[in-house]
């Protein structure tokens, strides 16, 4: 556990331009959720950010000052503003006495972007009431255009006439490092220390009372579920067995029974997207839904939505599972792996196959769902350029069918999908 001293020094970085009508949607949208104290923390930092330009350096004491509030509530609001993504905290120890901490803040998500995410809209709606987040949604909804007659503006083209094969234009398509509008990605990441504090409510298991091993079965299996600190706690407690030695007093087989019992899939609704989406992504916005939406559900919530919300076979459980501990792929990961051995098997799930992607994946070092379909989708067209011949470069070793060239009726548009998670979860619920 981490201890901060008010002699401890930060500095602040912005990692995106932030414009005022980004200040708007903090207090209008992000507020709600993370509280006026995050919320001025967040003003604060930026204002920060600003002022190192000349001293590069700022004790917390000095921060704590200037906001009155204390350590602990300096904590809480930073916790809530890493929560959502508009803040990174890193730590580098000086001396014994001193650490410096690197905050890196960033820019809020676009009003769209964020009623488009089901994690930022549906703790919306749990705090405000639906009522009053369709009325915050109703005031960024987008006009409805009034008949202004022909329009007779000029186009680019008409004006400028590019000739495209000017080299200017291919240095353009070289894109640079430029600073654009980078938001952070929402973790789901297992805290250790609500972890302790839910289990000392309902027990005597303390943090001895486990082994390292034991608590990264615990962390994975509760990341792979999408279970909270608190429900892992009420678990573990329930098969939690004293009478052995220590480091296999956690059964991790009843572990992952009982944690898949208790996730939960219910929690997105049928009406959270408005575009028929379907597995095929041919735009940026498209693929922007898909990413968002591997990476906001768990690998049995993705199956389960294929097959009309039902239960998923205890075999692709097991895959999953497997695929999970062998490989350590975030479940994001495994959702795309998921697609894409179902999209090139014939909606056939082989643990001899996905094992060899899940190997590529896990060589390739890839952490994220954007990652991992840039990878596969990279390696896909290599194979397919290369048919007939002998590839040698390829890192992964496609042994299984190829699928029909037409696959339209086998796709499953996103209103699908998720009303397929609702009703399961409706169902699951009677």
């Amino acid at each position: 556990m981490l201890i901060l001293s008010q002699n401890d020094i930060f500095q602040v970085k912005r990692q995106s331009l932030i414009a005022d009508y980004d200040k708007e949607t903090i207090f209008n949208l992000y507020q709600p959720l993370i509280g006026s104290l995050a919320s001025a923390l967040y003003m604060t930092l930026l204002g920060e950010a600003k002022n190192q330009r000349l001293i590069p350096y700022t004790t917390h004491e000095e921060l704590f000052i200037k906001m009155q509030i204390t350590t602990q509530e300096f904590l809480k609001a930073r916790g809530y503003l890493e929560a959502v993504g508009l803040l990174r905290t890193y730590i580098e120890e000086k001396s014994q006495d001193v650490s410096l901490y690197r905050y890196e803040v960033f820019a809020p998500k676009t009003p769209k972007a964020f009623f488009d995410d089901v994690l930022l809209y549906g703790m919306l709606i749990k705090y405000i009431g639906e009522r009053s987040a369709n009325r915050l949604q109703a005031i960024y909804h987008e006009e409805i255009k009034e008949e202004k007659g022909s329009e007779v503006s000029k186009t680019f083209g008409g004006v400028f006439h590019p000739d495209f094969s000017d080299d200017a234009f291919n240095k353009a398509m070289i894109r640079g490092n430029n600073r654009g509008r980078k938001t952070a990605k929402i973790d789901f990441e297992f805290n250790y220390e609500h972890f302790f504090e839910a289990l000392a409510e309902i027990s005597q298991i303390g943090k001895n009372s486990l082994t390292k091993k034991e608590m990264k079965e615990i962390e994975r299996l509760s990341t792979l579920y999408g279970v909270d600190e608190v429900i892992a706690a009420n678990v573990v407690n329930s098969i939690y067995d004293s009478s052995k030695e220590k480091g296999n007093r956690v059964n991790s087989k009843k572990l992952s029974d009982l944690l898949g019992e208790e996730a939960n899939y219910s929690f997105l609704t049928a009406d959270r997207r408005k575009n028929n989406i379907k597995n095929k992504v041919t735009s940026e916005s498209q693929l922007a839904e898909k990413i968002n939406y591997f990476e906001s559900v768990t690998p049995f919530d993705y199956l389960s939505a294929l097959q009309g919300g039902n239960e998923i076979a205890k075999s692709d459980k097991d895959l999953i599972n497997t695929i999970s501990e062998k490989f350590h792929l975030p479940p994001s990961v495994i959702n795309v792996l998921l697609d894409f051995v179902l999209q090139k098997n014939n909606n056939v799930l082989s643990l001899r196959y996905c094992e060899k992607v899940a190997a590529s994946l896990a060589r390739e070092g890839v952490g994220s769902a954007l990652d991992a379909m840039n990878y596969l989708n990279k390696v896909n067209s290599t194979s397919r350029g290369n048919q007939g011949n002998e590839i040698k470069k390829s890192k992964i070793l496609v042994t299984e069918n190829e699928p029909k060239e037409n696959k339209e009726e086998a796709e499953v548009s996103w209103d699908e999908l998720i009303t397929r998670l609702s009703k399961g979860g409706e169902d699951e619920e009677r």
